[in-house]
């Protein structure tokens, strides 16, 4: 793991050493994080999906046992995300404000599968 994500792979190991481990999100930071623009961190994401494809294929057994956990916290990321852009959005109609490139962007071209499609609408009814 030279490339990035060298801490989630050492998580998912640390989940593997037991069946009663498990990884949780805690509400309050417990250390802080800091990086910069040349750290892996950032630039990792340019890797992003060969990593993670890497890292599924090295754990696989971790992530089949906890698969539908893991796919419901990344949909819940992402409902949280999308509600908070409908909110700005529907802010700026509702102010007269013009909206941003990527606002206009996805109203013209929203997502499906991700509850974008009903944002859409939801915005496009005021």
């Amino acid at each position: 793991m030279r490339s990035g994500f060298e801490d989630w792979d050492f998580f998912l190991g640390m989940l593997e050493t037991s069946t009663d481990a498990h990884i949780g999100i805690l509400e309050e930071a417990l250390i802080d994080y800091r990086t910069a623009p040349s750290s892996f961190n950032v630039r990792s994401m340019e890797k992003r999906l060969e990593l993670m494809e890497f890292l599924i294929n090295k754990h696989k057994t971790a992530y089949q046992n906890h698969m539908v956990r893991a796919i419901l916290g990344i949909e819940s990321i992402s409902m949280s995300r999308l509600r908070g852009w409908e909110e700005e959005i529907c802010h700026s109609l509702e102010k007269k404000q013009s909206l941003s490139k990527a606002s206009g962007d996805f109203m013209e071209h929203p997502t499906y599968g991700d509850g974008g499609m009903a944002a859409a609408v939801r915005i496009a009814s005021l």
